[in-house]
C-alpha cells in the first residue's frame, strides 16, 4: 500500500501549479515582450504555410501546361501548327513560371524544337538559358541540354565553342553517355586540326565502347589520323 500524505505534504504546493503559477507571473509581468514573441511565431508560421500553399499551387499549374506541352509531342513533328502550339506553350511556361521545374525543361525542349527547324542561334540561347538555371543534376539532362549545345555550335562550324560544350558535358552527371561525350570531345578536336588531341579522346573512347559497330567506326577514325 502506498504510504499516507503528511499533513506537511498536504500543505505544500504541488510543483506543476507553482510552475503554472510562476508563468502566470512572468506573463503579468512581461506582457507587452510576451504578446510580441507570440505575434511574431504566429506572423512566421503564417508566412511559412502561405509559402508552402502557394508553391505548390504555382508547381502544378505549371506542371499542368507543361503535360499539355508534352502531350502534344506525340503528334505528328511534320504538323507545322502542332509545333508551333508547342512553341506557345512552352515560352508560356517559361514566362509565367520561369522558376519551376517545368519551366527550365520548356527550354530545354524549346532548344530542341529550334535545332530540329534549322533555328540554330535560338536554340543555342535555348540550351544556354536551360544550363543556366539547372544547378547539379543526376538526370543526365544537362549533360544532353550541353551536348545539344555543343551540336548546335558545330552546325555553325563553331568549333571552338563546340569543344567548350562537350568539354562542359564530360564534367557534369553523364552515366551511360561517357563514349558519346568523348566521341564529341574527339570530333571537335579533329575538325580544330588537333590529331593528337583527337586521336587521345578517340582512344579512350575505344577503351570504354562495349558496341561492336561503335568499336569499328572509333578503329577506322583512329586508322585515319595515323
Amino acid at each position: 500500500m502506498s504510504e499516507k500524505l503528511s499533513k506537511k505534504d498536504l500543505k505544500s504546493p504541488d510543483a506543476f501549479q507553482s510552475t503554472f503559477e510562476s508563468l502566470g507571473d512572468y506573463i503579468a509581468e512581461h506582457q507587452t515582450r510576451v504578446i510580441v514573441t507570440a505575434s511574431a511565431l504566429l506572423f512566421a508560421v503564417i508566412l511559412v504555410m502561405g509559402i508552402y500553399f502557394y508553391w505548390s499551387h504555382y508547381s502544378t499549374s505549371a506542371l499542368k501546361i507543361y503535360s499539355k506541352a508534352q502531350g502534344n509531342m506525340l503528334k505528328s513533328e511534320e504538323n507545322q501548327d502542332n509545333v508551333d502550339e508547342k512553341i506557345k506553350l512552352y515560352k508560356e511556361l517559361i514566362e509565367k513560371y520561369p522558376y519551376s521545374w517545368s519551366g527550365r525543361m520548356a527550354n530545354y525542349h524549346l532548344g530542341n524544337i529550334y535545332y530540329n527547324k534549322g533555328e540554330i542561334d535560338q536554340a543555342i540561347n535555348s540550351y544556354k538559358k536551360f544550363v543556366g538555371k539547372t544547378g547539379s543534376d543526376k538526370t543526365g539532362v544537362k549533360f544532353l541540354a550541353l551536348t545539344s549545345l555543343g551540336y548546335a555550335y558545330e552546325m555553325k562550324k563553331d568549333f571552338n565553342q563546340a569543344l567548350k560544350s562537350f568539354e562542359q558535358a564530360q564534367n557534369v552527371y553523364h552515366a551511360g553517355f561517357e563514349v558519346i561525350g568523348l566521341r564529341n570531345i574527339a570530333r571537335a578536336y579533329e575538325e580544330l586540326n588537333n590529331k593528337e588531341k583527337a586521336l587521345e579522346y578517340y582512344k579512350k573512347a575505344l577503351e570504354k565502347t562495349t558496341e561492336p559497330a561503335a568499336s569499328i567506326l572509333i578503329r577506322r577514325k583512329i586508322s585515319t589520323l595515323n
